[in-house]
């Protein structure tokens, strides 16, 4: 009997003992289930986002919006009547400046050749060619889970526009450009995440994409992807 008494009281003390590595052991099996996030990082060059312009202008209609028309002015509609619509378009190349974005060591610049014109009260129609020179920003915007690009007109070229009206036409076109085009969505999360199916293992993973980070260096732009890897049920 006292040695049944003691094997009992040495199996209760092995089980006080056990009980707290077992529950360590399936703490740590169940940290071992949520992998960490990982990063990727997508190197793009000034090719690709040039090569993207040149097939715009290949295939498609050049880009245009309406200018931004001041008080003074007629409205768009009555503009548009006399044949002089307030418009600004892309242009691919304007006396000897092309269209094309530059990859510079933390930033962004863009030469924007463009074409349009504009009723003025006391000039009337003015037809009017040039360029912009720009200045780009990423950045990535939490709340709409996308990366974002922000467009800064640092100066306006305008040819064939005469003396008296060319500060006035140019500030009409830098504020054209800055209020309407800002912010340009350049991708959403969702185009950057994916599913992987993994036959060997019966399922699949969901590659959930919760972050970029934009780093502009000489010649190319890198994103840094964070992602996270979650069972797809």
């Amino acid at each position: 009997m006292v040695i049944r008494k003691r094997l009992w009281s040495l199996l209760v003390l092995v089980a006080a003992v056990a009980c707290p590595c077992l529950a360590q052991e399936q703490n740590r099996s169940a940290r071992q289930v949520s992998p960490p996030a990982a990063e990727l990082t997508a190197t793009i060059s000034e090719q690709f986002p040039n090569s993207f312009l040149a097939a715009i202008f290949a295939n498609l209609k050049a880009p245009s919006m309406p200018l931004v028309i001041t008080a003074a002015d007629k409205d768009r509609s009555a503009a548009e009547s006399y044949g002089c619509p307030n418009v600004i378009t892309l242009q691919q190349e304007e006396a000897g400046v092309r269209t094309a974005v530059k990859f510079e060591p933390g930033r962004i610049t863009a030469p924007l050749a463009f074409a349009g014109s504009y009723n003025s009260t006391l000039l009337g129609c003015l037809e009017f060619r040039g360029w912009a020179n720009t200045d780009w920003t990423l950045e990535f915007d939490r709340s709409r889970q996308s990366l974002l690009a922000r467009v800064h007109v640092a100066e306006v070229h305008l040819t064939n526009i005469p003396r008296l009206a060319n500060d006035s036409l140019a500030r009409v076109v830098q504020n054209a450009i800055d209020s309407r085009i800002n912010p340009i969505e350049v991708m959403k999360l969702d185009q950057l995440s994916g599913r992987v199916q993994v036959p060997p293992a019966k399922g699949a993973l969901r590659l959930q994409a919760t972050a970029v980070r934009p780093e502009v260096t000489a010649g190319s732009l890198q994103l840094h992807i964070s992602y996270e890897f979650l069972p797809d049920r």
